[in-house]
């Protein structure tokens, strides 16, 4: 897949892009950045970019690939000599012998190609002997072969290999960009906005959601979560079934924050609102009639605390707390606005 393919990382691919038209590729990449998010389908983009027999033919950019000659071709389809994914055996981890066997290959001409490219892929994976074994081949390096680490978790590799390597952050997809991907996958728009909701911005969780069961999933929660709120008791016991997995919390997060959204939407726009959560229109309508629009937007404001709050390492449990208890507050302000304005008229 050519760079100009790629979806939703255009400030990691423009750096890249802008290397390979300068003539100032590094030895060694480290693609930095959540699961899922396409640090994987770039390396190979990369890795086609440098060897495209045809570059800026049928109208693509002289930076990019073509997508059709040999060279990518064999390159899509994992079968070209020059280009070696190195993935951990058995999916545990990368070997000693597997980073040999890179590192002696290193030192040679490429087969076919102009360039070799090793995409160890996760990186993080490598056992200590392993990442020695490369360390030495990034102190020495070898003039046509370019390696790219790609990892969720950087502060995992030595700090010497990690120095060696020029860092390309990736981000979370957008939802937007989610359902485009899932579209390329034949998914219907409804399901791919259904399933974009859930993915917390990684295109690989979003093609392995069951729409059917994650809706469901989604239901119990807003409902379990909305039922709460008129107890202090019933939130410090829901608070902490929540937080029992910091996992899990930060997926509740994500739909709850993406249901209140659509509340806001609902408040302001009516019935005819484009939703996130499209088929829970007639309950996103009667919770937002039920309150105000300030209220709903302090509701959002106690989610996306809690999310920030998460990725701050604080204290699972302490979070939902507090998110739970600011949302009844929010939410008791505005069915008194609201209740209030209708008395009085």
């Amino acid at each position: 897949m050519p760079f100009a393919d790629l979806l939703g990382q255009e400030r990691a691919v423009g750096r890249l892009r802008q290397a390979w038209r300068a003539g100032r590729l590094p030895q060694a990449y480290c693609f930095a950045g959540p699961s899922g998010v396409g640090k994987r389908t770039t390396a190979l983009a990369l890795a086609q970019a440098v060897n495209c027999m045809a570059p800026g033919v049928g109208g693509t950019a002289a930076d990019d690939a073509c997508g059709a000659c040999v060279a990518c071709r064999k390159i899509g389809g994992g079968l070209h000599p020059d280009v070696v994914e190195v993935r951990p055996e058995g999916k545990m981890v990368i070997t000693i012998d597997q980073v040999r066997e890179v590192t002696g290959r290193a030192t040679l001409r490429p087969y076919e190609g102009r360039r070799q490219v090793w995409i160890l892929d996760p990186a993080d994976r490598m056992q200590e002997p392993a990442a020695n074994a490369l360390l030495k081949t990034l102190e020495e390096p070898a003039g046509a072969s370019l390696f790219v680490l790609v990892t969720a978790a950087p502060s995992a590799l030595l700090p010497t290999i990690l120095s060696r390597c020029q860092v390309v952050r990736f981000d979370p997809l957008g939802e937007a960009h989610l359902q485009e991907i899932l579209a390329r996958h034949g998914r219907t728009p409804e399901d791919a906005a259904a399933a974009a909701a859930q993915a917390a911005g990684s295109a690989e969780c979003a093609l392995e959601v069951d729409v059917a069961e994650a809706r469901a999933a989604r239901d119990r929660l807003v409902a379990e979560v909305w039922a709460v709120l008129d107890s202090p008791v019933a939130i410090l016991e829901r608070a902490e079934g929540l937080a029992r997995d910091r996992a899990g919390l930060e997926a509740a997060l994500a739909i709850l924050a993406g249901f209140t959204r659509d509340l806001a939407v609902a408040k302001v726009g009516g019935a005819t609102a484009p939703l996130v959560h499209a088929d829970r229109q007639p309950e996103a309508a009667r919770l937002a009639a039920g309150t105000s629009l300030s209220a709903i937007l302090d509701v959002f404001a106690a989610q996306v605390a809690a999310q920030r709050a998460l990725a701050r390492h604080a204290n699972p449990r302490l979070t939902a707390e507090r998110m739970l208890l600011r949302m009844r507050q929010a939410l008791q302000r505005g069915q008194e606005v609201v209740h209030g304005s209708r008395g009085s008229r």
